[in-house]
């Protein structure tokens, strides 16, 4: 009964999530590209996007790390990563997106299958929420907090 009632929730979750996303004006849109963008970018191992969208100040915090982390670290094991996994399929559902004066906040909802060096798969569900700050014209990740769910036993 639990599985069905997940994938319930899921297809209500990515529903809703293009519902409000139709809806979205102009500035909430664009918050979303940047996220899609940010994600296809990384599954393209195209680590650039740390360079140009990430604030230099950016402190985020990931549930399978012991504490915050800034950019340097971001770096460093957005690389690792990069080079010891292979994203094979992934999609995003937006849940809101959320922007006073020059701070936006993104929350949303992920699924990923992915194969390591090994050769081995995994599919894992989670979520973020991004906070997003606009400085020069330009919205770039300040913060974030998130990460995949909790592995089923």
């Amino acid at each position: 009964m639990r599985a069905p009632l997940g994938l319930l929730f899921l297809a209500l979750v990515a529903h809703t999530g293009t519902v409000s996303a139709q809806t979205w004006s102009p500035e909430q849109q664009e918050i979303w590209r940047l996220e899609d963008q940010q994600w296809k970018m990384a599954a393209a191992k195209d680590l650039t996007w740390i360079d140009t969208m990430v604030h230099p100040n950016i402190s985020f915090w990931d549930v399978d790390f012991p504490a915050p982390q800034n950019k340097a670290s971001l770096s460093r094991w957005t690389k690792y990563n990069s080079a010891n996994s292979t994203v094979l399929e992934q999609e995003i559902f937006p849940i809101s997106v959320t922007i006073t004066g020059s701070v936006a906040v993104a929350q949303y909802r992920y699924r990923v299958a992915s194969e390591n060096y090994k050769k081995e798969r995994e599919t894992v569900t989670g979520r973020w929420t991004d906070v997003f700050i606009k400085e020069k014209g330009r919205w770039l990740f300040i913060a974030w907090a998130g990460g995949d769910d909790p592995k089923k036993q």
